[in-house]
């Protein structure tokens, strides 16, 4: 799985928490998370994975 910078430290979990609340959410609600990232820390972290 490629990471991004914001993401670069969540365990699994986390991130599998993420993608079970996003997968039930309306466009509302997703815009709203895109938009509680920081822009800057939105690079992608490591090597450059499925490129």
């Amino acid at each position: 799985m490629v990471k991004s910078e914001a993401t670069k430290d969540m365990t699994s979990i986390e991130l599998l928490g993420i993608r079970e609340n996003l997968k039930n959410s309306d466009y509302t609600e997703i815009e709203r998370f895109r938009e509680s990232f920081d822009a800057d820390e939105m690079g992608f972290a490591e090597g450059r994975e499925g490129i």
